[in-house]
């Protein structure tokens, strides 16, 4: 099964093939990120000359709707929707940290870590957050 991502705001498909698309800022460096759909692969695309240094806080934003995709639980994660069902989502937490390896899918079944910098955020409290219906 294909992981299919979605904004929190718009609710607008984040990879309409076979990259996860979010735009991206930086200073005054503007661009677009194209990510793999698959939890723990940390391959990404950058546009090119897009500077940026090990341990840079980077901004992610819908490029539907350019709502900010920062999560309620730490402003060095984002967050985006994972489709697990007919109207029922996970919500991906990803860091936000250039060259930081941190993922989080958050479910009824618990908070699930990948990564090798999952570790720095285990004082996080994702409580209350999980699998919803209809986002």
């Amino acid at each position: 099964m294909a992981n299919d991502y979605f904004c929190p705001h718009c609710r607008s498909s984040l990879n309409p093939g076979a990259h996860v698309v979010m735009r991206i800022s930086h200073r005054r460096q503007r661009g677009l990120i194209l990510l793999s759909p698959q939890v723990g692969n940390y391959r990404r695309v950058l546009p090119e000359g897009f500077d940026l240094e090990s341990g840079e806080l980077v901004d992610f934003s819908c490029p539907v709707c350019g709502g900010d995709l920062t999560s309620p639980v730490d402003r060095k994660l984002g967050e985006v929707l994972l489709r697990r069902g007919v109207d029922e989502y996970a919500r991906v937490n990803f860091s936000k940290v250039f060259g930081e390896r941190a993922t989080f899918v958050v479910e009824t079944s618990g908070v699930h870590p990948y990564g090798a910098h999952a570790a720095r955020y285990d004082d996080l409290n994702f409580f209350g957050e999980g699998r919803s219906k209809s986002p």
